[in-house]
């Protein structure tokens, strides 16, 4: 039974790690034109700020750094076809060193949102 899942985890593991990779750059465009937009209206510099930092919290970001005219923040990002690919090319030893993997060695992604001066 597990020799047969494990037929299959790979070869899921390679098409969720391309579907991911494709949905995150279209998360990313749908980020930074939703960014353009805020940065574009007639608020002021703080509420603008206050929106963006708010949208970045709501989906998981953590704030490394806040000015008033810049906002860096970062996420490791949590990816299902690699985690499939380690288990189904290293069976059980693949769990742990994704584990170590993603706590240890992946690099957070970071973000930065900077407010030009008016």
């Amino acid at each position: 039974m597990t020799t047969i899942i494990m037929l299959f985890i790979l070869p899921l593991g390679v098409v969720f790690y391309f579907f991911d990779k494709k949905t995150k750059k279209m998360n990313k465009t749908i980020f930074d034109e939703h960014v353009q937009k805020i940065q574009a209206s007639e608020l002021t510099q703080k509420e603008k700020l206050d929106i963006i930092d708010e949208m970045y919290y709501q989906n998981g970001y953590k704030i490394v750094h806040k000015t008033h005219d810049l906002l860096v923040v970062e996420k490791k990002h949590f990816n299902l076809g690699v985690l499939f690919i380690f288990f189904g090319l290293l069976t059980y030893f693949g769990l742990p060193l994704y584990y170590i993997y993603y706590r240890f060695i992946l690099k957070p992604e970071k973000i930065r949102v900077s407010f030009p001066h008016p």
